[in-house]
């Protein structure tokens, strides 16, 4: 009669952490799947309230049965999660006016929490300490998703300049592969009007020999944008840049492909500046009116 028990109670542990798995699983493609989707497409803010329901049910999971991540499939999975959190939280930070310090501190923020709470417990069972914590973690993307996805407040449009642009693909050859876009921007407010000429050293000269069109340079604590230059016939004297102040913050920005096929480096772009479902501003480009 006993032994009967002890099976049905094995058992029901290894469904349990089979459960666990499935829902690690589940929630790992759909982090996949969300860094392949435009955050800006409609349906993209359903797409992180599914991943966030996923997430919450599993850790409620984890929370009420008191699962133990004793082996390398179930500890791989739990380390992995964390990161493609930090992710899928870049790829929503696309769409705000964000410093790279604040980027860095969203992404790697979900992974520092877990690390803390995990680390020196020899014992890794869920506590309400743990639990909080990971709520904090998939409670961050959830709200920043729903400020821009359910915003209908009527956005102000303002006047960007682009000073870069570039594409990254990711995937496999299993998978398929696809092309995201992105713009550095500059709001023109930031740009000082009147240009000057100044003379630089060799070593810039050098640096900026091939690609120096709209890019930054820094002299004297001051930050500038180049937008000429003179090259002297002798390749061992100065070089003279026509240097506009730059007094903002350069941020990047997804953009669809017919954004990023039509504008080109140097173009100003209208963006309509968003308030935000919970007061945090957001920004989308304007495509021209054929």
């Amino acid at each position: 009669m006993s032994n009967g028990r002890i099976k049905r109670f094995i058992i029901s542990i290894e469904g349990i952490r089979f459960s666990n798995i499935i829902f690690s699983v589940v929630k790992i493609i759909l982090c996949i799947y969300v860094l392949r989707t435009d955050p800006l497409s409609s349906g993209f803010g359903y797409l992180i309230l599914l991943l966030f329901c996923v997430s919450v049910t599993r850790h409620l999971f984890l929370y009420f049965n008191k699962i133990t991540p004793d082996n390398i499939l179930t500890f791989c999975l739990d380390l992995l999660t964390p990161c493609l959190y930090g992710f899928v939280l870049y790829h929503m930070l696309s769409v705000y006016e964000t410093k790279f310090l604040s980027v860095l501190v969203s992404i790697f923020l979900p992974g520092i929490v877990y690390c803390y709470l995990f680390a020196g417990k020899t014992y890794h069972r869920m506590d309400k300490s743990i639990l909080w914590g990971g709520l904090f973690c998939y409670a961050l993307p959830l709200l920043l998703a729903l400020n821009y996805s359910f915003d209908y407040s009527r956005p102000s449009i303002e006047k960007y300049f682009l000073i870069n642009k570039f594409s990254t693909t990711i995937g496999s050859d299993t998978e398929g592969y696809s092309d995201n876009y992105y713009f550095d921007l500059i709001h023109t407010d930031s740009i000082a009007k009147i240009a000057h000429w100044e003379d630089v050293d060799q070593k810039s000269c050098a640096y900026y020999r091939d690609d120096w069109m709209y890019k930054m340079i820094k002299l004297k604590n001051e930050t500038f944008l180049i937008s000429a230059r003179k090259m002297p016939a002798n390749s061992k004297l100065q070089c003279s840049f026509l240097l506009r102040r730059i007094n903002g913050t350069v941020f990047r920005k997804v953009s669809t492909e017919q954004q990023y096929s039509h504008f080109e480096r140097g173009d100003t772009l209208h963006v309509e500046k968003h308030r935000g479902l919970i007061g945090i501003k957001w920004l989308q480009l304007l495509m021209p009116q054929q």
